[in-house]
């Protein structure tokens, strides 16, 4: 006996590469992208502004205020500029074959491979290997729009690619800054608490302050490795 539902998630998944997408390039993803980039940035001001933060991202600047102040400013002018792009993408023109025009030009082979829509499913999955078809699928479809409307929307895919393109590279080089900041400042935080605890432990009872004490030795093995910039915190 038949199943009928079996058949019909059989052919909707043979059927996947008739609705192609790059799978890290497609206006979805990038609307996401945009979003997650600015909420990214938000998490970056609250913590430049939290005192921790700032004395981080001073010190890490040789104590040059005017330089911490613009790399703050960096990231509000990013998270700004990600706004604006969001909002282009829901009000300027955005072409119908924006998402097959990248997979016939190939950009699968850069950007995570091609997803397939599977019409049972209601989502998009992998198709490896049905990537060729999902290609030719493309490219069938730009082959019945007009020369001026094809050239058209491609210059049209292209501003929109790049520029999303300048927006993603300026937040990854920021987010490396930052995040270094973090690590650092995490480092320090830490070597805060054990200093804490390893002098707590040396100095609890008269026993533990002698210097032959194992607490006292924990201390002075500890202390003595770290740098002098470990002293002015």
């Amino acid at each position: 006996m038949i199943d009928a539902e079996e058949t019909k998630r059989y052919k909707a998944r043979q059927l996947r590469y008739k609705k192609p997408i790059v799978r890290d390039l497609n206006l979805n993803f990038i609307q996401q992208e945009l979003w997650e980039i600015q909420e990214e940035c938000e998490n970056v001001r609250w913590y430049t502004d939290s005192e921790d933060g700032e004395d981080s991202l001073i010190n890490a600047l040789d104590g040059d205020e005017d330089e911490a102040y613009e790399f703050r400013m960096a990231f509000a002018d990013l998270c700004a500029e990600c706004d604006r792009m969001s909002g282009d993408l829901n009000e300027e023109w955005v072409p119908e074959c924006f998402d097959i025009f990248f997979v016939a030009a190939g950009a699968g082979n850069t950007y995570g491979g091609i997803l397939g829509y599977d019409a049972y499913e209601g989502d998009y999955f992998g198709i490896s290997c049905l990537d060729r078809f999902a290609e030719d699928e493309a490219k069938k479809k730009l082959k019945v729009m007009t020369k001026d409307n094809l050239i058209a929307a491609a210059r049209q895919c292209f501003k929109i690619y790049h520029a999303y393109i300048g927006l993603r590279n300026r937040y990854d080089n920021l987010k490396a800054a930052i995040d270094i900041l973090r690590d650092q400042n995490t480092g320090y935080l830490q070597a805060v608490t054990e200093i804490n605890r390893l002098y707590e432990e040396a100095s609890k009872d008269e026993w533990s302050r002698r210097d032959w004490s194992k607490e006292s030795k924990e201390w002075d093995r500890y202390t003595d490795a770290l740098p002098p910039e470990a002293w002015v915190m």
